[in-house]
């Protein structure tokens, strides 16, 4: 299904990398609820550091006690300790099925400023376009890590990169996959934000 509905939007557009920015965008927006709801958790979350602190400390010695303290303090507020997630786990069923597309013949001599989009960047260092994905993928990393709230945990800063490094790995068209649904985050959490 996702096969045809590529083929179908790269013959309406001319260009299969238009289609995965369709592609990509349609999913995204389908998610929205979703990364909305994840916003309000992470006000939630933020609002409620100082209770989530002095429980920390009251049961350092019992996990058990911790979560179930935790999880009844975010359901008392309307959120829960997975709602930050959802989006990315929503998700992941798709950016597979598209990642088997994009390392399948189905996107094989499409290109991107003269770069095959099942070409990797690790395999071929002078891709012009692999660069570009990296750059602007780093680019949207630091925004993104500017946007954070402050005391967010160091991993997540970190997270937020990671996709850098990801996309030296996986084909162009993967590439512009992250670039726009990381464009989609940048956007959506500034609005958030407001």
């Amino acid at each position: 299904m996702l096969h045809h509905v590529l083929v179908l939007l790269a013959s309406s557009t001319g260009s299969v990398a238009a289609a995965i920015v369709i592609a990509t965008l349609t999913v995204r927006a389908a998610l929205l609820p979703l990364s909305l709801r994840a916003y309000r958790a992470e006000k939630v979350r933020a609002r409620l550091a100082p209770q989530l602190t002095k429980l920390r400390e009251q049961h350092a010695k019992d996990p058990v006690v911790l979560a179930e303290q935790t999880t009844a303090l975010m359901r008392a507020e309307g959120s829960g300790p997975l709602a930050g997630i959802l989006p990315m786990l929503a998700q992941a069923p798709v950016v597979w099925l598209l990642y088997r597309e994009f390392t399948g013949d189905a996107v094989r001599g499409h290109t991107l400023l003269g770069t095959d989009l099942t070409v990797k960047l690790l395999d071929h260092p002078a891709a012009l376009a692999g660069w570009l994905i990296v750059a602007a993928l780093a680019a949207i990393a630091g925004w993104n890590v500017r946007q954070l709230p402050e005391g967010s945990p160091g991993f997540v800063r970190a997270l937020s990169f990671g996709t850098v490094a990801f996309a030296a790995i996986t084909p162009v068209a993967a590439g512009i996959y992250l670039v726009t649904s990381g464009l989609w985050t940048a956007v959506e959490r500034a609005v958030a934000r407001r």
